[in-house]
């Protein structure tokens, strides 16, 4: 390359021009070696000194913009070249001194004009100036102060966005994450929080975002509720939480489990299940209280000082343990799990799930899963629903939510929860009706001039009345007006409707509000139908409306056993039959009507005695005579026998009026298909079915047993002073040895015998003694099997039928304190001297799976009371 030394390319005349303001000269030369501009160092040094020390011409990126090309060039040129330019006074040092005083000037004035958009243009065109990082500090902070004047969650993401690295980034996060949370969840709604959860996953309130969700989808904690929220956001914190609640709201929680496979608390849970399959009962493991099982296994590792008094009697299948720690009273569940916190003074269930706390003589609701509902400061407590609670203060009562908040002022007289979605409210004596709906959205008045009823009265089904302006209405348990106003209202115990009046008339109406009956004047209802006298008449009417009877007569009613309706007049009666059969009883006064099953037909049969000579005729429904009145006693069953007095003894006839048994005894007594017999002091039996008979030879009436032998019932009887049971088929053949015989009746084989002074359990089948006592008594018993607590000489055992003699007599006490399915014996010896209460808890085979020595104090925590 040949260097042409031109004046203008010399820096030593470039300043001596400069230093004198001769500007125009410079450029006038420099002008004319432009065409030299792409490849002179000099040149471009030159032009870039001219737009930074002239003032009329000063530009900061011009005068930049030739200095850093006359910086490449010098990186672009050989040793030899750079050379020949150091001869102009141009040389890498001053080239970049001149850069880096463009760049420092450029860094002030951006400085005195504090504008963010001007250190983004200086980073933009100085990306290595020394003063970058000084320039990225104040465009960061200006730009922070903008965000923070703006203060919008839009300024603080922008700011965010375009300066990550800015060290206000992690505050600017914040105010961003806190802006938009608030910005975008003002609505609470689920539309507008559930959008949230998507658009912003890893926002700081995302948490608080699914709780919001959690409780407003679940606000009526119905298991409805949080099966939707299970279904719709699975993925948050609160769903595990929604699924503990199903499965305690559930009845078939082995399907709570089977739906949920991925629940994270599932094996918990399937734990806690089997666990509750066994009874659990309060024991004293050396100075420590706690439970065992059936086995005898200590199945509770929880510090505790007291239980439920109820566990002491029969343990407990409850899955939460209620339980005492420092004198607090808290939940335990089976796992060892505290699922209600030692806190409170006394706990008692309310709903499932649901328990009313107390604390410092102030009640509360606690929840399972969730927590206190509402904080311990009322006086009592009761639900209406899950999701609200009436609560006392004083004499006066309102209304909570479960999150403790007021929705209904607390001075109310009397609260009444009708239905579902149905509350009367009473204040000042009079009534208001409200929706629960409405009560839980806030969206009831509460002013006196609300309180329109004069009076509540609660009918069947939920159902009510309300009187307003002196008038009572039937309202549904929905709370709708179902009738029309009435100045009376009354259930009909047969469940058909309504008995209402209107001034002095009844009507009846049924529960589709239509008219039944009319006009009927101080009726009497019958399990048949209903009778009203009206005018001169009598009316009768059936329960479909129908009317039965219209004329006159001293009274009408309907017979209390039987569908039949009585006419009585001048004290004389006629039967008015279901079926429109008339019978005349003019020439009777007592009578009875008893109805008998005879080839498929049911046909009354009257008891009537006779005006004239007093005496009982048997009648058809005919008012016929089937037996003259000679009788001086007959009564009708159900088999169609008639026992009737003739004389001094009973005879045994059919409904045809034909004697069965010629012989005539002192006493008939039915008894199914048999009938017992006495005769000159003795007993015996005839059958009906069977046709067999027992002429009167035993002590005592025979008396069935659930004994079995051989296929053949036994019966127990009383022969020449000694008692036995035997077959009525082979009686003949019976034998009677023992002075005594107490029949249990749980079993076909076991009966108490008294020999030699002993009560005995004979198996009358096997004929062997099973146990011997003094007395006993039959603690439970089920179709299948009972257990006897027996006392002999002195000393209690115990004997299970399909076991035999668990527990031999050697104990001062024994209580099954398990079931009857699952027995657990404890018995008990005491030590008078040393005043200790020795407790063997004894299984159903004999063996003692746990034992125990307790003081008076220990004992009395566990002892059933």
């Amino acid at each position: 390359m040949i260097l042409n030394y031109s004046y203008a390319q010399s820096s030593k005349q470039f300043w001596k021009l400069a230093d004198k303001g001769e500007y125009e000269k410079i450029v006038k030369k420099l002008e004319k070696e432009s065409d030299q501009i792409d490849r002179n160092i000099s040149l471009n040094y030159i032009w870039g000194l001219y737009y930074v020390s002239n003032e009329a011409a000063y530009n900061l990126d011009t005068a930049y913009a030739f200095l850093d090309k006359a910086d490449n060039l010098w990186n672009d040129s050989s040793p030899t070249q750079r050379a020949e330019w150091e001869k102009l006074y141009v040389n890498n040092d001053s080239i970049q001194y001149w850069k880096q005083n463009v760049e420092k000037y450029a860094f002030n004035e951006c400085v005195e004009n504090l504008k963010e958009e001007d250190f983004i243009t200086y980073l933009e065109k100085f990306p290595h100036s020394e003063w970058v990082p000084e320039a990225i500090s104040l465009r960061d902070s200006l730009g922070y102060e903008k965000a923070k004047q703006e203060h919008t969650y839009e300024s603080y993401h922008l700011f965010i966005r375009s300066y990550p690295e800015a060290r206000q980034a992690e505050e600017a996060q914040n105010y961003y994450e806190n802006l938009i949370y608030h910005s975008k969840t003002k609505d609470a709604d689920e539309k507008a929080l559930s959008d949230f959860l998507k658009e912003h996953p890893k926002n700081q309130h995302i948490h608080k975002v699914e709780k919001q969700l959690y409780e407003l989808i679940t606000e009526d904690k119905s298991i409805v509720d949080y099966s939707h929220f299970v279904r719709d956001y699975p993925e948050t914190i609160y769903a595990d939480s929604a699924i503990t609640q199903i499965w305690l709201l559930s009845e078939d929680k082995d399907s709570v489990l089977n739906t949920y496979r991925n629940w994270e608390e599932k094996a918990y849970f399937q734990a806690l299940m089997l666990k509750q399959k066994q009874l659990y009962y309060p024991v004293f493991q050396e100075d420590s209280l706690s439970f065992i099982n059936d086995r005898g296994n200590v199945v509770f590792t929880e510090a505790i000082s007291g239980v439920k008094k109820a566990y002491n009697c029969h343990g407990t299948s409850d899955l939460f343990l209620e339980v005492e720690k420092d004198g607090k009273k808290g939940l335990v569940d089976r796992n060892n799990s505290i699922v209600l916190p030692f806190n409170y003074d006394k706990i008692k269930p309310l709903l499932v799930g649901v328990y009313a706390i107390e604390k410092n003589n102030k009640v509360g609701v606690y929840a399972l899963g969730e927590g206190e509902w509402i904080s311990p400061i009322y006086d009592q407590i009761v639900p209406l629903s899950r999701r609200l609670f009436g609560v006392r203060k004083q004499a006066r009562w309102g209304i909570v939510s479960v999150t403790g908040e007021l929705k209904f002022p607390i001075e109310a007289g009397q609260l009444i929860h009708i239905s579902e979605n149905t509350i009367l409210v009473m204040k000042k004596g009079r009534w208001a009706k409200y929706t629960e709906s409405d009560v839980f959205g806030s969206k009831i008045n509460t002013d006196d001039e609300e309180f329109i009823f004069e009076g509540y009265k609660q009918l069947e089904d939920q159902w009510f009345g309300l009187k307003e302006n002196s008038k009572w209405a039937i309202y549904t348990p929905n709370g709708k007006k179902y009738s029309q106003d009435y100045d009376q209202i009354e259930d009909l115990d047969n469940k058909l409707g309504w008995s209402v009046r209107s001034d002095t008339l009844y009507q009846v109406i049924n529960y589709d509000n239509e008219l039944l009956i009319d006009s009927l004047l101080l009726p009497e209802f019958s399990k048949a139908g209903v009778t009203s006298r009206w005018k001169d008449q009598w009316v009768a009417y059936n329960w479909k409306g129908e009317k039965i009877f219209l004329g006159q007569a001293d009274t009408v009613f309907f017979d209390k056993m039987y569908p039949n309706l009585i006419q009585q007049t001048d004290k004389k009666e006629k039967v008015l039959f279901k079926d429109g059969n008339i019978l005349d009883l003019e020439r009777y006064s007592q009578w009875n009507v008893t109805y008998v099953t005879q080839d498929s037909l049911v046909l009354p049969y009257i008891a009537a005695i006779s005006r004239r000579n007093k005496k009982f005729a048997l009648l058809d429904q005919g008012g016929n005579q089937i037996m003259t009145p000679q009788f001086s006693d007959l009564k009708v069953d159900a088999n169609g026998i008639v026992i009737a007095k003739y004389g001094s003894l009973y005879y045994l006839y059919g409904t045809n009026g034909k004697r069965i048994l010629q012989e005539g005894y002192t006493q008939i007594v039915a008894d199914g298909t048999y009938y017992h017999l006495k005769g000159k002091g003795k007993f015996g039996i005839y059958n009906i079915k069977t046709g067999l008979k027992i002429t009167p030879r035993y002590e005592e009436q025979l008396q069935r047993t659930t004994l079995q032998k051989e296929g053949n019932a036994l019966w127990l009887g009383k022969y020449k002073g000694f008692e036995g049971v035997f077959s009525l088929s082979n009686y003949e053949q019976a034998r009677f040895y023992y002075e005594d015989i107490k029949l249990l009746n749980l079993d076909s084989t076991s009966v108490f015998v008294l020999e030699d002074e002993k009560l005995k359990l004979l198996d009358v089948q096997s004929n062997d003694i099973k146990m011997i006592c003094d007395s006993y008594e039959v603690i439970t018993k089920s179709p299948s099997k009972y257990w006897i607590l027996y006392k002999n000489d002195g000393r209690y055992g115990a004997y299970v039928s399909n076991v035999g003699d668990v527990i031999y007599p050697e104990f001062q006490s024994i209580e099954n304190i398990g079931s009857l399915e699952q027995p657990l014996f404890l018995a008990k010896q005491y030590i008078q001297q040393a005043k200790l209460n020795i407790l063997l808890y004894i299984n159903e085979e004999g063996n003692v799976v746990f034992q125990s020595i307790l003081n008076e104090n220990q004992y009395n925590v566990i002892r059933c009371d």
